[in-house]
C-alpha cells in the first residue's frame, strides 16, 4: 500500500471510529409513573425497531447517534407497568416516532422531541385502532451543558400513557371498539299510513288488484300480472355496558308502480299467487332474522358480518322465487300452486314457532 493510501484509510478509520459519536440512554430510573386500568400489554411494535432514536451533538462540538440500551420495542416494555391479571383488553402499542433531531447554531444546540404512539385493541386475528398520541418538545440549551434526553423522554411518554388510560375510562363503556359482545334486537315496523309507492307486508292485510298499479310488461300469455317485493333494514347501534345492541327494523314491501296485472277484478286465484310471492319475501326477511340471532358477530366488524347474512338471504329470496314460478309455471299447474301454499304455511309457522 502507498503511504497516501494508507494516510486516507488511517483517516477513514478515525472518522468511523471518533469524528462521529455515539451516546445511550441511561434507562434505570423505573417504570413509568403512569395508572393501569383493565388491560394488559400485551405487544409493543415500532416502524423503526433499532435502538437509535436519533442524532445529537455532544458538549464537544461532534455530531453523535443517541441510542436506547435495547430496540425500540423492548426499550419500553422495560418502562410500562405490568397489566393486571385476567385484563378485560389485551392492547398493542405501535410506536410510529421516537426520535430526537438537534442542529447546532453557535455555541446553541436546538433540538426537537417527537413521539407518536398509536393504542390498539387486540382481537382474535386482527387489530383496532383506538386512539393516538402526538406529543414532543422544542428546546434549546449551551453546548457545553449536558442534555437530559432521558428526562425528556420519559415525561413524553408519561404524558401519552395518561392520556391514553383517560380516554380509556372516557370510553370504555360507551365506545363499540371496547365492547366484549355484539347483540341484535329486532323491532316490527308499522306504517301509521301509506308510503308512498310502498305495501308494507302484514298477515292482516293481503294485497290487492289496487295496488299493481305499473304498465303492464306482458312477455308471456299465459300468465297476467307480476308483483316486485323486496326487503330491507334499517339499524342504529349504541353500547351500553360493554354490549353494542344493534336496534334493527327489517321491512318487507312491495313497490306498487314495478307491479303490474292484465287481470279481472274477480281472479282470486291469481292473486293468491302473487300474494304468496309476498310471503315468500316475508319468509326469507324472517330467516335473515333468525340467523342473526344465531350469529356470534364479531365486535371488530359486526356491520359488515350482518351486510353479508343480509346479501346471502337477499340472493335466497330471488331462487325461491324462481323455484316457485318454476315449478307452478306462474300458477298454471294447480296442484304444484297447492303444494307450494302448504309448504310456505308451514314454514312460516315453523319460523315464527305458531
Amino acid at each position: 500500500m502507498f503511504p497516501s493510501q494508507m494516510r486516507l484509510f488511517f483517516f477513514l478509520w478515525l472518522c468511523a471510529t471518533g469524528c462521529f459519536g455515539q451516546q445511550v440512554l441511561d434507562w434505570r430510573s423505573g417504570r413509568l409513573a403512569v395508572a393501569t386500568g383493565n388491560y394488559e400489554w400485551a405487544e409493543i411494535v415500532a416502524e423503526r425497531p433499532s435502538t437509535q432514536i436519533g442524532s445529537i451533538y455532544l458538549p464537544s462540538g461532534r455530531p453523535a447517534s443517541l441510542h436506547l440500551p435495547a430496540p425500540v420495542p423492548e426499550a419500553l416494555r422495560v418502562l410500562l407497568p405490568p397489566g393486571k391479571k385476567d385484563a378485560a383488553y389485551a392492547l398493542r402499542v405501535r410506536v410510529r416516532e421516537l426520535w430526537f433531531q438537534e442542529r447546532l447554531a453557535g455555541k446553541m444546540v436546538h433540538g426537537t422531541l417527537r413521539v407518536r404512539l398509536t393504542f390498539e385493541r387486540k382481537m382474535e386475528d386482527s387489530y383496532l385502532e383506538l386512539t393516538e398520541c402526538t406529543a414532543g418538545a422544542e428546546f434549546s440549551r449551551s453546548l457545553s451543558l449536558e442534555a437530559s434526553y432521558e428526562i425528556q423522554l420519559r415525561t413524553t411518554l408519561e404524558r401519552c400513557f395518561r392520556e391514553f388510560t383517560n380516554w380509556m375510562k372516557t370510553h370504555e363503556t360507551t365506545d363499540d371498539r371496547l365492547a366484549h359482545r355484539v347483540r341484535v334486537r329486532f323491532s316490527d315496523y308499522v306504517p301509521k299510513r301509506a308510503v308512498g309507492d310502498s305495501v308494507f307486508y302484514s298477515r292482516n292485510r293481503p294485497i290487492r288488484w289496487s295496488d299493481f298499479t305499473g304498465p303492464a310488461r306482458r312477455r308471456n300469455p299465459l300468465y297476467g300480472a307480476a308483483i316486485y317485493t323486496s326487503f330491507g333494514y334499517e339499524a342504529n347501534t349504541r353500547v351500553e355496558n360493554g354490549t353494542v345492541w344493534v336496534d334493527m327494523t327489517v321491512k318487507v314491501f312491495m313497490l306498487k308502480n314495478s307491479s303490474w296485472t292484465v287481470e279481472t277484478p274477480d281472479n282470486l286465484y291469481a292473486l293468491a299467487h302473487e300474494q304468496l310471492h309476498f310471503d315468500i319475501t316475508y319468509l326469507v326477511a324472517e330467516r335473515f332474522k333468525k340467523a342473526l340471532l344465531a350469529e356470534d358477530l364479531p365486535v371488530e366488524d359486526y356491520d359488515s358480518r350482518i351486510q353479508y347474512i343480509f346479501l346471502d338471504c337477499f340472493r335466497e329470496m330471488n331462487r325461491y322465487q324462481e323455484q316457485y314460478d318454476a315449478e307452478t309455471r306462474h300458477s298454471i299447474i294447480k296442484p304444484e300452486q297447492a303444494r307450494w301454499a302448504q309448504k310456505v304455511a308451514d314454514e312460516l309457522r315453523e319460523i315464527s314457532g305458531l
